[in-house]
Order: C-alpha cells, then sequence, then structure tokens
C-alpha cells in the first residue's frame, strides 16, 4: 500500500494545522510541535543527529505565515520567528501524528 498523501492542509487556527490525508485520516498539529520537530542542519546536527534547538527557546504564540510544496513529498513551512530550513515529507508528518501513535494530545504540547 502506498504512503498516504495529504488532499488538504489548512491552518485551521493561529497555532494549529490540520491535514486530511487520502486515505481518510484526519491530523492536527500544534504548530509548535511541528517548529520543534524541523530536522534541518540548524535544528539537528548532520554528523551525530543530535537536536541543536531547543523547544523552550522557541515562542509559545508561534504560528505560520507561509507554507510551499516541495515536489510531490513534503512542505515547507516559514514559521514566525523567520525559520524557514525545514522540509516537512509527508512521510515524517505522518509519522508526527501523535494520535497515530495513541497519544490523545494529537501534536499538542
Amino acid at each position: 500500500m502506498p504512503n498516504p498523501v495529504p488532499i488538504e492542509i489548512t491552518k485551521s487556527s493561529p497555532r494549529e494545522i490540520t491535514i486530511r490525508w487520502d486515505d481518510g485520516h484526519l491530523s492536527v498539529y500544534a504548530i509548535h510541535y511541528l517548529r520543534a520537530e524541523c530536522m534541518c542542519a540548524r535544528c539537528v546536527n548532520e554528523i551525530t543527529g543530535m537536536r541543536i534547538l531547543d523547544p523552550r527557546t522557541i515562542a509559545e504564540d508561534l504560528t505560520i505565515m507561509n507554507a510551499e510544496h516541495v515536489g510531490r513529498y513534503g512542505i515547507k513551512f516559514t514559521f514566525s520567528d523567520k525559520h524557514d530550513d525545514g522540509i516537512y515529507t509527508w512521510e515524517r508528518l505522518r509519522a508526527l501524528d501523535k494520535s497515530l501513535q495513541g497519544d490523545p494530545d494529537k501534536g499538542a504540547e
């Protein structure tokens, strides 16, 4: 079975993104959580894999200013802190969905 892909991505509130997937699943992510999970080289050491970004340094009122498709495999967000280096693949976004991991917070912190 192919990996699910989004059919709709919505900024459902100033602090939340909602993705409707082609398999019918609905994912809801806190924007702060997505920013904290960025895997770019400024947020994660490329050699060691250790996280550089301290999530406590991310503003609680963070939001998303812009979103751009990256090919057919992901999306790039521009956050209100001007960070725009990370690419969130569809596979990674699906893995970040806490509701699929049995976590009732669904991406909320």
